[in-house]
C-alpha cells in the first residue's frame, strides 16, 4: 500500500594502471575538491548556531544524527550517509519538504527528516506508526479499506467506517488516563514525535501550529510561483506585503495553537450541545521582544478573538463538524475522538482534516491574486465602501478565510468532501477609511515603533 524508493548506487569504475599520470591527476583534482568541501564545511560552521536533527530514509532502515546551521549543511551531511542522486529534505510528521532556511530554521531541535528522491511518496510518521499497529490491532484493519476501497467503493467505505466507530464505542478503548497530561504520567503517549514535550496540551498545540504553517507555506509557495508575482514589480511588492501581515497576525495568534489544546478557556461553538448533554516566512522571524508585543497588540484589541478557540472540550473530546454539503457544525455520523486518551488515538486523528469551507487553491488564492492586479492595473479604482481611491487588499479577510476557524472545519476524513465548491472568496479592495485596512496598518506600526524605541 505504500511506495518506496530504492536509490542505485553505482560503484566506482576502476582504471588500469597504465593510466598513472590520469590518476595522479584525477587524484590532485579529487583533493582539491575534498578541500573547498571541508573549507565549506567549516564557514557553514562559524555562520551559525548550530542545532541537532535527525535523518532517516522513507523506509526508517537507518536512523542518524546530525549538527546542522541551516538546510544547506543539512543536505550536505544527509548526502554522506545517504548518497542519493537528487536528495531533498521532508518533515517526518507530515512528508512537507523543507526547501528554504527561513521554514528550517522555524524547526524545533531534534525534528525527525526523511531524506528522499524529489518524487518520493513520503511515508509520514503517522502512516510508518498506523501501518505498524494496523497489523497488529484488529480494531485497525480499517485501514484496509481505507487504502483499497475509498477512491472505489466510497459508499461502502462510509459504511464500513460508521461500524468501525460502533465498535470502538462497544469495546470501550481505555479512555481512564485521557485526563492525564504530564508525561511522566503516560509515557506511551509520548512515543515518536511528541517525545520532547513535557504536555500532552503542549503537543496538541504544536500540532495545531504544524497544521496553520503548513497553509502559509503553501499560500506562501502559490503566490510567489505566480506569473503576475514573477512579472510586474509593483505586483510582486503588495504580495510581499501581504504574506508579512500574514505572518505578523499569526505571531498574534500564536498560529492559533489553540484550536487543539483543551485548556483554552474559549471554546468553540460546537462544543456547546455536547458540553451541555455531557456535563450536567518574508523575512527573518521577528525578535522575542517585538513578537511579544505583536501578541500584546493582537490581544489589547481583540483583533482575532472569536476565532482563537479551543475545538475540544476539557477533557480532550473533538466532534466532527459534518461534511461540506451538511448543513451547519453538525455531523450526521457522529463522529467524535479524543487524542488525549491513548497513542492509538493520537494516530488516528493525524485522518482528521481542517477543510477550508471557501477552498484556498481554486478560490482565495486566485481572488487574492486578481485584487492585486486590479490594484496595479488600475490604481484610480474607488472602494465600494467610501467611493475613494483602493490602496491595498484585504490582508485582513485573507488571513480569516486561509487560517482560522472562520472558514476551518474540523471533520474527520469520512466527512471531508473534495468537491468542487460554489461559495467564493469575500476579498476585496480597501481604501485608507476601511476599518479593516487601518487595524492592520496599526499592528505593522509595531514593529516601526520597536525599532525606533
Amino acid at each position: 500500500m505504500l511506495n518506496y524508493i530504492k536509490e542505485a548506487i553505482m560503484a566506482p569504475s576502476t582504471r588500469s594502471s597504465s593510466c598513472g599520470k590520469n590518476n595522479q591527476s584525477s587524484t590532485g583534482k579529487g583533493l582539491d575538491k575534498g578541500n573547498r568541501d571541508k573549507e565549506r564545511e567549516r564557514e557553514l560552521e562559524s555562520s551559525g548556531k548550530m542545532q541537532g536533527y535527525k535523518i532517516t530514509d522513507n523506509e526508517r532502515t537507518r536512523k542518524y544524527g546530525i549538527g546542522a546551521n541551516s538546510l544547506e549543511m543539512l543536505i550536505r551531511k544527509a548526502l554522506l550517509k545517504f548518497p542519493l542522486q537528487d536528495l531533498h529534505i521532508y518533515l517526518a510528521s507530515d512528508g512537507f519538504e523543507v526547501s528554504d532556511d527561513e521554514y528550517f530554521n522555524s524547526l524545533p531541535a531534534q525534528t525527525l527528516f526523511i531524506v528522499a528522491g524529489p518524487d518520493a511518496v513520503i511515508t509520514t510518521d503517522g502512516d510508518y506508526e498506523f501501518e505498524k499497529m494496523r497489523q497488529e490491532s484488529p480494531l485497525l484493519k480499517v485501514a484496509d479499506i481505507f487504502y483499497d476501497f475509498i477512491e472505489q467503493h466510497p459508499d461502502k467505505f462510509r459504511r464500513m467506517i460508521a461500524q468501525y466507530e460502533q465498535q470502538k464505542q462497544r469495546h470501550a478503548l481505555d479512555n481512564t488516563k485521557a485526563h492525564l497530561s504530564l508525561k511522566v504520567d503516560h509515557l506511551e503517549w509520548f512515543e515518536g514525535s511528541e517525545e520532547r514535550f513535557q504536555s500532552k496540551e503542549e503537543a496538541m498545540a504544536m500540532r495545531a501550529q504544524t497544521r496553520v504553517r503548513g497553509y502559509y507555506y503553501k499560500t506562501k509557495e502559490e503566490l510567489t510561483r505566480n506569473k503576475l508575482y514573477r512579472q510586474n514589480a509593483k505586483a510582486r511588492q503588495v504580495i510581499n506585503s501581504a504574506l508579512e501581515q500574514f505572518r505578523y497576525l499569526l505571531i498574534g495568534c500564536d498560529y492559533f495553537s489553540m484550536m487543539f489544546n483543551r485548556k483554552c478557556q474559549q471554546k468553540h461553538e460546537i462544543l456547546q450541545e455536547h458540553i451541555d448533554t455531557e456535563e450536567t516566512d518574508a523575512a527573518g522571524v521577528p525578535n522575542k521582544r517585538l513578537r511579544q508585543l505583536i501578541k500584546d497588540y493582537t490581544t489589547r484589541h481583540a483583533i482575532l478573538d472569536e476565532w482563537s478557540v479551543s475545538l475540544c472540550t476539557d477533557l480532550g473530546d473533538f466532534y466532527c463538524q459534518g461534511a461540506y454539503s451538511d448543513n451547519g457544525n453538525c455531523c450526521s455520523l457522529q463522529h467524535t475522538i479524543n487524542p488525549y486518551a491513548s497513542r492509538e488515538n493520537l494516530i488516528l486523528f493525524q485522518v482528521w482534516n481542517l477543510d477550508h469551507q471557501i477552498e484556498l487553491c481554486r478560490s482565495i488564492l486566485p481572488s487574492l491574486v486578481a485584487n492585486v492586479e486590479e490594484l496595479v492595473t488600475y490604481p484610480q479604482r474607488k472602494c465600494t465602501l467610501h467611493n475613494k481611491r483602493v490602496i491595498d487588499i484585504s490582508v485582513l479577510e485573507y488571513f480569516l478565510e486561509i487560517f482560522s476557524l472562520k472558514n476551518l472545519k474540523l471533520v474527520h476524513i469520512v466527512c471531508h468532501d473534495k468537491v468542487q465548491r460554489t461559495n467564493r472568496s469575500n476579498g476585496r479592495l480597501l481604501c485608507a477609511d476601511c476599518h479593516e485596512y487601518r487595524i492592520v496598518q496599526e499592528l505593522m506600526d509595531v514593529e516601526t515603533a520597536d525599532t525606533t524605541s
